[in-house]
């Protein structure tokens, strides 16, 4: 394969090329769960996130961000502090719409606090949680994980469903309570809408394969993340329903991204 980077748009520039492309097998798209997000929050875009492409190939899901901070123990403690002051304290995120602000705002309505969004373009974020300039972040398990070696940050807890290899005591926050909190990034194959069960079964077999080696077993690993078995069908299934989750969160959250 050849490997086309096209950055933009937070993913919809790769989206759009691979969308518009020939339905022959040649031209993949490779992307994450902000393919999906993208159409949830603008409401639309130049094509439809499963209907304008083929499942191909889930390749790996992760176990989704850490919450973590210098000021704070637990997520009780955190919340207590939220609640006697709301609107003080602060959350460093991505961007609006990005995965980090999207945990905030869950957080912000399930734990019926009142928090104060940071936005941050640059690879500061991290370096000013850590110094304290903002109060907390979500942020990547995989990211985390050095940054809690340090001593200097806490994970209070994770976002998905089930604790992560590299994070094994710290609880998630449906664990402490937070019953629907789940937020659990993945990684998948797509093709343009229409092409052949034949091509598509030859490609899934061949990604499939290759995920079962230990290199890339290895690999999945070391970025906190673990691998995925479904097939097409099962995999066109899977983003359906996460599209139709996505809509109905960024509608309860109050996100749209123009």
């Amino acid at each position: 394969m050849v490997v086309e980077n096209r950055p933009g748009a937070n993913g919809v520039l790769a989206s759009s090329v691979v969308a518009k492309a020939p339905a022959d097998g040649y031209t993949l798209l490779f992307t994450t769960g902000s393919h999906v997000a993208n159409a949830a929050m603008a409401g639309t875009l130049q094509y439809r996130p499963v209907d304008d492409f083929t499942a191909v190939f889930l390749a790996a899901q992760s176990y989704g961000l850490a919450l973590i901070s210098t000021k704070f123990s637990t997520v009780a403690e955190m919340v207590a502090a939220a609640k006697a002051a709301p609107g003080k304290l602060t959350y460093a995120t991505s961007g609006v719409g990005n995965v980090t602000h999207v945990a905030g705002a869950m957080f912000e309505k399930a734990a019926g606090i009142d928090l104060t969004d940071v936005p941050y373009n640059s690879p500061t974020l991290s370096t000013d949680v850590m110094g304290g300039q903002v109060d907390m972040t979500f942020i990547s398990t995989v990211t985390a994980v050095p940054l809690v070696k340090t001593g200097k940050v806490k994970a209070l807890a994770t976002t998905g469903t089930k604790r992560p290899p590299s994070l094994p005591d710290v609880p998630t926050l449906q664990e402490l309570g937070y019953k629907d909190f789940d937020i659990n990034g993945y990684f998948g194959m797509l093709a343009p809408a229409g092409l052949s069960p034949e091509v598509t079964t030859t490609l899934y077999r061949a990604l499939n394969k290759a995920g079962e080696t230990k290199d890339v077993r290895d690999l999945l690993a070391e970025s906190s993340l673990y691998p995925s078995t479904l097939d097409p069908k099962a995999f066109d299934a899977f983003l359906r329903k996460d599209l139709a989750y996505q809509t109905q969160l960024m509608r309860d959250l109050g996100i749209k991204v123009q």
